[in-house]
């Protein structure tokens, strides 16, 4: 990491005196990908960048969870089949889980069983809150920046466009829609409210601050525009911004 790191440096110092030469178009110098190119074969050694193997997103307590409700099931089967007097258990199994949980009589037995089905029921219902509430935060992003994706994903519908429609056809559509003049009623208190409360939004120029707030949610290795440099790269290579 703390290579990466020097590498990252070293290329924005580079680009910085490059840019500091000329006024040159970033289209024309091509920099960003000049220097993406070079801090992948200085890191691989190969000329191709290696994406790092993606970690799990499920939450290590989660799978701790998993595993322990796979355990107890484990031992639960085996001390039914005791109860039973299956011998399936292996003695080795039924002497260890009748030590482990001191069980002498077959009331005591009955109570354990009912006790590991109470601990299953519980760590299920916990795992089953959490992927609830992992479900609303998936569904709250989408609907704060692309409300029609959250609509489609509610209604499970997923349109594709097979043949584009021609020039005409869409000027049709959308005249249906724009092209006819619409006569509201004026008068109505509410919208003389809402027109002060909402005053028309003045222009402001795109700044650099607004290009990195939008490139801090972004995934690093999607591109987002024609040019298809991925973000990652967009985020780390600062320099180009003087360009």
């Amino acid at each position: 990491m703390f290579k990466i790191k020097a590498i990252m440096q070293t290329a924005n110092k580079a680009m910085e005196g490059i840019l500091d030469r000329k006024d040159l178009n970033i289209a024309e110098l091509n920099h960003i990908y000049a220097a993406a190119t070079v801090i992948a074969e200085e890191i691989n050694g190969t000329g191709e960048y290696k994406l790092e193997t993606q970690r799990s997103k499920t939450p290590l307590w989660f799978r701790h969870i998993q595993e322990s409700i796979s355990g107890i099931r484990k031992e639960l089967s085996t001390l039914v089949e005791i109860k039973r007097d299956n011998r399936r258990a292996r003695n080795v199994k039924r002497t260890r889980l009748l030590k482990k949980y001191n069980i002498e009589k077959k009331e005591n037995l009955d109570q354990v069983i009912e006790e590991l089905k109470q601990k299953i029921s519980a760590k299920t219902q916990q795992l089953s809150r959490y992927r609830k509430r992992q479900n609303q935060y998936y569904r709250n992003k989408p609907f704060r920046t692309d409300c029609k994706k959250f609509y489609n994903c509610l209604r499970q519908i997923y349109s594709s466009v097979k043949n584009a429609p021609d020039k005409e056809e869409g000027e049709n559509f959308w005249r249906e829609i724009y092209g006819k003049g619409v006569q509201h009623n004026g008068e109505m208190h509410w919208i003389k409210s809402e027109y002060q409360q909402n005053p028309s939004m003045e222009w402001s120029p795109v700044c650099e601050k607004d290009i990195a707030e939008a490139l801090r949610t972004m995934l690093n290795w999607k591109a987002s525009g024609r040019n298809q440099i991925a973000n990652f790269w967009l985020k780390q290579l600062n320099s180009n911004t003087q360009a």
